[in-house]
């Protein structure tokens, strides 16, 4: 295992950051400074460097590190998002956001993204831990059992009888969606407007991220709308593009989102997007 980096290689980076604007030798020198404690500097290098160097995915999760460090969970959290953008398979920002929904309370985001922490790396037991609080949470919200002789919906936060994970169903089920002829994917997007499961792929790339960004707010959007003009509550917002057509769902307090190519016919993206809709409301214990 490669040590710690000795002074003369310490005094090489920074000879080259002084010397070379454009230089990668930034983020080396930034994680040594925060190994010493200086958290400053290391912050500083990380943003200059950042602004030569907007996608380099390790800069973004580093900088989130000093950031959290520094007691701003909500930049940290901008960065490590941004990193995961970049690289949807980076681990440590997928882990550090799984963590942070986790003590934020924000269990449905946290199980997903400790879900695939945990399957990374068993052994971490900072993420066994909040996996099992946010489950447990999960499971504590759904509503009680009814009375005797009405019918109750399936606990979907339960592992089911056969020790299937609820969210790793899900996340098959709207796959399976997104197979489907011109469909290019489901998300289902929770009340901050983050994607708890699916994904959205165009030319190759998930850009569930940017749907969800994008789609921050529509809910209570549309819900206000429609109670000032007394038409009711809404069940659904149809959206057109030259190249897309996005059926947009209500669930409980979250929402489906489903992106076709548009010269798939809307009969066909409605009947989808229920299906949709129903692999949320199972996941969401039958609410929407």
């Amino acid at each position: 295992m490669t040590g710690a980096p000795g002074p003369a290689q310490v005094r090489l980076w920074s000879e080259e950051v002084a010397r070379d604007p454009n230089t990668l030798a930034f983020l080396p020198l930034a994680q040594v400074y925060r190994r010493e404690g200086r958290r400053e500097a290391a912050l500083r290098l990380c943003i200059r460097g950042l602004e030569r160097h907007p996608t380099h995915v390790e800069a973004h999760y580093l900088l989130g590190l000093l950031y959290r460090e520094g007691g701003d969970a909500v930049k940290a959290f901008d960065e490590w998002d941004i990193a995961l953008r970049l690289d949807p398979e980076h681990g440590g920002s997928r882990r550090e956001i799984g963590l942070l929904c986790a003590e934020r309370g924000e269990w449905e985001a946290a199980a997903r993204h400790l879900e695939r922490a945990a399957a990374a790396d068993p052994a971490d037991a900072a993420v066994r831990d909040a996996l099992g609080r946010s489950r447990a949470s999960l499971r504590a919200a759904l509503p009680e059992a009814p009375a005797q002789g009405a019918s109750a919906p399936v606990s979907p936060a339960a592992p089911a009888a056969d020790g299937t994970d609820p969210w790793e169903a899900a996340q098959r089920d709207f796959q399976a969606v997104g197979t489907e002829r011109g469909v290019l994917g489901a998300v289902l997007l929770d009340a901050q407007g983050y994607v708890l499961a699916g994904e959205m792929r165009v030319d190759g790339t998930d850009r569930a991220p940017e749907v969800a960004a994008a789609l921050r707010g529509a809910s209570a959007e549309a819900e206000r709308a429609l109670r000032h003009l007394g038409l009711g509550a809404w069940q659904g917002i149809l959206v057109e593009t030259p190249e897309t057509v996005v059926r947009i769902s209500p669930v409980a307090d979250s929402m489906v989102a489903l992106a076709a190519g548009r010269t798939v016919p809307t009969g066909w993206v409605l009947r989808v997007a229920a299906r949709a809709r129903a692999v949320a409301e199972r996941l969401l214990g039958g609410a929407g």
